[in-house]
């Protein structure tokens, strides 16, 4: 227990902390340890463990054995100052769009008051609120640097890893020995731009959620007779987008026409029945909606800056970043919703002239094979494949319905090529990359969900030029490569990450604002149940 060197006639288990010589560092040990989990560290899976510790308990028994089972967050004076310092950060998470009644952060008010209005304390008290403190902070900063919940639970197709380890428990012993410092919570949170504009938009909406002649013109919306109202709405929900001003009716439009501009709706300058609809929602749908895609941004790698590319899925734009800028932006065609393209991150390894297409399993299980079987040897001519067996022998000539499936089909380099002139390889498991096509027309088409699952880009060899940087690689040096339909492989020597990212919020062109997407896979839907 914690204990004065003389406790007297008293035998009362009630100690004070601030006025003893000294924390009774034994008991206390006995009594934390029989209130944690064993903590085998000599066990190969500890690691991994600690990853998959849900309830935070693991990584507290953990922390304790590092710190020899010592108190963490008092001393032979009492509280450190690191308790209040805690409590004041853990009350910050709600602009991170967490669920702060998870760290317990009332309780640990409620114990702080107590121990600071009380002089004697229960040793049973004073265990569990050293235990509760570093139980919070192991929770809230594994939720900030892995995200809050599994988004696989949620989403079966996304598949970007974090590529960050969790050593929560080192780091605050660590830190706490060293100087009593509390490392901050900025060292978990994702180091990305989006990120901090969501956080900004989550701070806005909370704000307008309490502005009440707001939410009573939200709720009016669709009967709202007066502009200068609807103009004062939509100033609200576009704060920092700047929309050139004239007369009345004009200003209205435009204002309008941002609005839906920023919330991907058909531009019609007008107050149509998909604007009315986007507008009646109110600041809990909106707050909901970062939360979500926060946590997708936190199940991402911590630092998303450098040279990357990103393509945004439901936005289908690509954006390669480079200097902390965007050095390129296109639009990009995704994967039709029976097809849909997989959330990936992969290092991009090459960019390839005039490739050759390869038929991959599923689009020969449900392209080839039934064209084979209508057409026959017509299909594979109509969309110029070739025919190989096992030696590489063109048996294009023998191919029917019922032995098409021994066969490999590529497509030799063309305009008509499948890839069309350019590649981008990024190697993964689901065998997704960037690439040209000869199907143009569709980058006009608001909806661009429309391939096989890997993704289109509509200027890929201004990508490739800007990508490679290098003299021997200009414009008019691609297009003669290109022009000699010879297939020319370039290594790009560095690595160079691709994001390709479902989330249904993404920064503006410029980078100022967030657009706030269609969920053209539905898949925020069977996320929303964890939040």
């Amino acid at each position: 227990m914690c204990c004065s060197c003389n406790q007297g006639k008293d035998s009362n288990p009630v100690n004070s902390i601030f006025s003893s010589d000294y924390v009774d560092v034994e008991s206390f040990k006995e009594a934390i340890q029989k209130d944690l989990p064993p903590c085998n560290t000599d066990d190969s899976t500890f690691n991994r463990q600690l990853m998959k510790d849900n309830n935070g308990l693991l990584n507290t028994a953990y922390a304790y054995k590092l710190n020899e089972y010592k108190p963490i967050w008092m001393d032979a004076s009492g509280l450190k100052p690191s308790v209040t310092l805690l409590i004041s950060q853990l009350k910050t998470l709600q602009e991170d769009g967490l669920d702060t009644g998870k760290y317990g952060i009332a309780g640990l008010e409620a114990g702080l008051q107590q121990f600071q209005d009380q002089k004697e304390h229960p040793f049973d008290s004073l265990v569990a609120f050293d235990k509760d403190l570093t139980n919070s902070w192991l929770l809230a900063t594994k939720d900030l640097l892995l995200g809050s919940i599994d988004i696989k639970k949620g989403d079966s197709l996304w598949f970007a890893r974090n590529d960050s380890s969790f050593y929560g428990a080192a780091l605050l012993i660590t830190s706490l020995k060293a100087d009593n410092t509390l490392p901050s919570l900025d060292t978990f949170r994702p180091d990305s731009k989006i990120y901090d504009q969501m956080k900004k938009a989550l701070i806005n909406w909370q704000d307008l959620k309490n502005d009440s002649d707001y939410v009573n013109a939200k709720q009016h919306i669709a009967t709202l007779k007066n502009d200068s109202v609807l103009m004062q709405v939509l100033n609200k929900e576009l704060q920092g987008v700047a929309v050139s001003e004239d007369d009345t009716v004009k200003t209205l439009k435009r204002w309008i026409s941002t609005y839906q501009y920023y919330h991907q709706l058909k531009n019609t300058g007008t107050l149509d029945s998909n604007t009315i609809a986007s507008l009646q929602q109110m600041p809990d749908d909106y707050i909901r909606h970062l939360r979500l895609n926060m946590d997708r941004i936190r199940a991402l790698p911590r630092n998303l800056k450098g040279e990357q590319v990103w393509v945004t899925i439901p936005l289908m734009e690509v954006d390669y970043i480079k200097d902390d800028a965007v050095q390129f932006h296109s639009r990009v065609v995704v994967g039709k919703v029976s097809r849909q393209t997989p959330t990936i991150w992969a290092n991009m390894t090459n960019i390839v002239f005039n490739p050759p297409w390869g038929v991959p399993p599923t689009i020969l299980k449900n392209d080839v094979g039934p064209g084979v079987g209508k057409s026959g040897g017509a299909y594979l001519a109509k969309k110029g494949l070739r025919a190989f067996d096992s030696k590489g022998k063109d048996v294009t000539s023998n191919v029917n319905i019922s032995n098409y499936k021994r066969y490999t089909y590529r497509q030799p380099p063309g305009a008509d090529n499948s890839l069309g002139e350019v590649k981008f390889n990024l190697p993964n498991a689901w065998d997704i990359y960037l690439h040209d096509t000869p199907h143009r027309e569709n980058f006009g088409n608001r909806y661009r969900a429309l391939s096989s699952g890997c993704v289109r880009v509509q200027n890929p060899k201004q990508l490739a030029e800007i990508i490679l940087n290098n003299e021997k690689f200009t414009a008019d040096k691609i297009d003669t490569i290109i022009s000699t339909r010879k297939t020319k492989t370039e290594r790009l020597g560095r690595r160079l990450p691709v994001y390709i990212i479902y989330a249904t919020v993404a920064e503006d062109s410029v980078g100022n604002q967030l657009r706030y997407l269609n969920d053209v896979y539905k898949r925020d839907e069977s996320m929303r149940k964890f939040y």
